[in-house]
């Protein structure tokens, strides 16, 4: 089967290692164009740099509906396109190229957590379980017909980049055998829309933590946000950027915001309901460190938090 693969971040590499793996005839891969950054510098996405070090075909089309790329596209006469973390909604004189259609592979278990981030909401409502679910593209958003569903249980130590690389794994281990469902549409079952819920798009000021939150909403708000925005909080005038946390007891005794221990376990801070002890933070310009780090540093941060708990 000749197979197009689209997708942008780094753990959806496992795909087309995979495909590479079971000797699909991969006749290209297409990701989101180059954004130019800081001082000007271009930046490509993770599949851009694997596709070049492994000199396959790759596109990086600033618009899919540009005449050229679809050309490009249709000269290729590709049996499938497959579709996971793109970025992009593929418009319907694309869809309707391939012969067996487009099979996205979206992680969650639609139709719950429809939409751009999937694995964020899922954490951020305490999910015990997720998943991945390929489906058939049409022109609405993830609301195709389904052809395969795998189940995953979520671990207490899961956060958004273990679960993106967890479910790309699993994706990946079902990738053949759902391939070859996709030539048979009899078995595809709809999606039950009572069922539905949407994964909004995070932005970058939801990362800002509020110390009037529980100290449990706050450790799933770092879970989610970890890698990026990343959770941030305003500790004794400095913005700290939180890369992991434990919530512990339902203490409500001190002012939210109020730091009340720190050692190599942990940076205790006071919430509404309970302490959030930070084991993972980075401060503005600086590298992320332990609060083992922390507590053994004569930095002024560390002197002006010991000075507060004394």
């Amino acid at each position: 089967m000749k197979i197009i693969f689209f997708g942008s971040p780094i753990y959806t590499t496992h795909i087309i290692d995979q495909l590479r793996h079971l000797k699909y005839e991969l006749l290209a891969v297409v990701t989101q164009n180059e954004k130019r950054g800081k001082r000007g510098k271009i930046s490509k996405t993770p599949v851009a740099l694997y596709a070049e070090k492994n000199k396959l075909k790759v596109f990086a089309p600033t618009e899919l509906n540009d005449k050229k790329f679809i050309q490009e596209i249709q000269k290729l006469n590709p049996d499938l396109i497959l579709i996971f973390a793109y970025g992009k909604i593929l418009p319907l004189n694309l869809i309707k190229i391939p012969q067996y259609g487009c099979l996205n592979i979206h992680a969650s278990i639609l139709p719950k957590w429809r939409g751009a981030a999937p694995i964020q909401h899922t954490i951020l409502s305490g999910d015990n379980k997720t998943g991945v679910t390929f489906f058939k593209i049409n022109e609405e958003l993830d609301k195709g017909d389904i052809v395969a569903t795998h189940e995953f249980e979520i671990s207490k130590d899961d956060d958004a980049i273990s679960l993106q690389l967890k479910l790309s794994q699993l994706a990946a281990h079902h990738l053949e055998e759902t391939i070859k469902k996709t030539i048979d549409d009899s078995i595809l079952t709809k999606q039950d829309e009572s069922k539905s819920s949407y994964a909004n798009k995070i932005l970058k000021d939801q990362c800002i933590i509020d110390w009037n939150e529980s100290a449990e909403m706050i450790v799933l708000k770092v879970k989610a946000f970890v890698g990026w925005p990343v959770a941030e909080a305003l500790i004794l005038g400095s913005s700290v950027r939180i890369w992991s946390a434990l919530s512990i007891g339902t203490d409500t005794t001190h002012k939210p915001g109020k730091v009340v221990g720190l050692d190599k376990h942990g940076l205790m801070i006071s919430t509404k309901k309970g302490i959030l002890n930070i084991q993972k933070l980075q401060l503005p310009g600086k590298n992320i460190i332990t609060a083992s780090d922390l507590s053994n540093s004569n930095s002024s941060f560390a002197t002006l938090i010991k000075k507060e708990i004394k």
